[in-house]
């Protein structure tokens, strides 16, 4: 490979990755893959797809590298085995550039050329990330579409096909800039790059409408929800951020000054609360972040009665992460990662536990493949999954719990809504990350799973970020990493679904499929 071409494909993972959290500078995501165009354009494929996994391992290298110093912190792996751990899940993710990339080169190095290329290379990277998301149990961290969310009211086609249409969107954008700059395509030849004034202008202006459009639909989607939003049943909520220290997390000599933590905020967070309102009293409810009782709830014992009592004492509902077991068909233990929902008596509405595990954290998949990997990882917990969707309910209330992992990926809060869920409660616990931009990418994917279902969205993270978010997709609560606080505000409870809930994306990723299949099939089509 050259050195323009490499440096090329280097300069797009890099503006790929500053494109998210924690520098947002999301202007970048509409170039980023222009350079890697430039490199990978009528090059042979095997030659376009080196290209592609070379933006592939700059990309999510720069994007993930919090994940090595994780691993060796609470993995028990020193830092000479985190890194090679580390670079094998990169070079994974990096396979999925770099078949793009490939197509890029197979589709315009002969008579390939000849095709919608857009709409083309725009279905193909949206089916890619798509399964990149489902594959080997997905891993759907920071689909290109996230890059948007500092500005809400280009993001609020959401509800019509989620995360992957704003992927579509996106990237088609990035060759119809390169086009516009390169001059029209229509054969293989250098004379094909000359193109015309008219079709070049056709193709910025097609751009700026794209872009006009999506802003005044956001803009006026984001007023007509709020406008609904003031006609529905409201209620009085609270996330609590407790900031306790990972390494004392399961202390037991701590667990008694973990729950006078939440005691305390959770009071200062009630006396806060102005439960009358428009001459209703509101129904309340607090919510604490994952596993934030570091110990086995559905045993009976002294801390148990704590967290009763808080809720007795207190008068309000309350949503808890805490540890679980059950007994399979042999009678021998299964561990689950779950929430409870009590009412302001005390007593159990429900539980709920997590369904999406994470990979090598919390199980190892595969079975006796992958069971050589615990030596390595000697950390990893022995969880299983639970199997229902249905939102826990009290009153007025039904939550859509999802559990750390689960809130990056959108078929999750999709199916509990689609169960009932008029608002969605995310608990996390983000310590393991530590000051990096992990905490800050984690977040703001929940933002899309309130624009997408068009519910609000009350996250609680241990250490940060929590945060209240409005379905349409603006925070109105946010707290700083790593500060013993809490939100609280008033959300309203929805019952409408949005064409996302009702249909999710496969139409759109038919549609995709269709650009994609065209080339093989077309080879004496003249794209534009």
């Amino acid at each position: 490979m050259s050195k323009v071409s490499c440096l090329l494909a280097l300069f797009s993972g890099l503006l790929l990755s500053v494109s998210f959290p924690p520098f947002s500078l999301f202007p970048a995501i509409a170039i980023a893959l222009v350079p890697l165009i430039e490199a990978a354009w009528g090059r042979e494929w095997f030659y376009a797809g080196r290209l592609g996994f070379l933006a592939g391992l700059v990309h999510f290298s720069t994007l993930l590298w919090w994940i090595s110093p994780t691993i060796s912190r609470f993995g028990n792996l020193p830092g000479w085995a985190a890194w090679p751990v580390f670079g094998l899940l990169v070079c994974y993710l990096a396979i999925y550039p770099a078949i793009w990339s490939g197509l890029v080169g197979y589709w315009t190095s002969g008579s390939y050329c000849r095709l919608p290329l857009p709409l083309a290379l725009a279905g193909a990277w949206t089916l890619l990330e798509w399964i990149r998301g489902h594959a080997l149990t997905g891993f759907a961290w920071d689909y290109l579409a996230y890059a948007l969310e500092p500005v809400p009211p280009l993001i609020q086609t959401a509800e019509i096909w989620g995360p992957y249409g704003l992927t579509f969107f996106i990237v088609l954008l990035n060759v119809l800039l390169w086009q516009s700059w390169k001059g029209p395509i229509t054969g293989i030849d250098d004379s094909g790059l000359q193109g015309n004034r008219r079709i070049r202008l056709a193709r910025i202006g097609l751009v700026l409408v794209c872009i006009t459009g999506l802003w005044f639909y956001g803009k006026w989607r984001m007023e007509d929800i709020a406008h609904g939003d003031a006609r529905l049943p409201a209620a009085k909520i609270a996330a609590i951020q407790a900031a306790i220290p990972q390494d004392k997390k399961w202390d037991p000599a701590f667990q008694t000054a973990t729950m006078r933590t939440y005691y305390k905020l959770t009071l200062e967070a009630i006396k806060k609360f102005n439960k009358s309102e428009g001459g209703q009293i509101l129904p309340s409810l607090v919510i604490w972040p994952e596993t934030a009782t570091p110990f086995y709830f559905q045993d009976q014992g002294p801390l148990r009665k704590d967290v009763l009592s808080i809720a007795r004492n207190l008068d309000t509902a309350l949503l808890f992460g805490s540890p679980a077991y059950r007994f399979d068909a042999t009678g021998s233990p299964e561990y689950l990662n779950s929430a409870y929902l009590l009412g302001p008596d005390g007593v159990v509405a429900g539980r709920y536990d997590k369904r999406h595990l994470v990979p090598f954290g919390e199980y190892l998949p595969w079975g006796w493949i992958t069971a050589w990997a615990q030596g390595f990882l000697p950390s990893t917990g022995q969880f299983s999954p639970g199997s229902k969707s249905i939102p826990l309910s009290w009153r007025d209330f039904h939550v859509g719990v999802l559990i750390c992992f689960e809130s990056i990926f959108p078929a999750l809060s999709r199916e509990t809504v689609r169960e009932g869920a008029n608002f969605l409660a995310v608990l996390t616990n983000d310590a393991w990350f530590g000051l990096t931009g992990a905490p800050y990418q984690h977040e703001a994917m929940a933002v899309f799973r309130a624009v997408e279902t068009r519910r609000w969205v009350i996250r609680a993270a241990n250490t940060g970020i929590s945060s209240l978010i409005s379905p349409g997709g603006v925070r109105k609560e946010k707290t700083p990493l790593f500060k013993p606080c809490y939100i609280e505000g008033t959300i309203h409870l929805r019952k409408d679904r949005t064409l996302f809930v009702r249909y999710g994306a496969s139409w759109l990723l038919l549609f995709c499929l269709f650009w994609v299949i065209i080339p093989f099939f077309g080879k004496g089509y003249k794209g534009f």
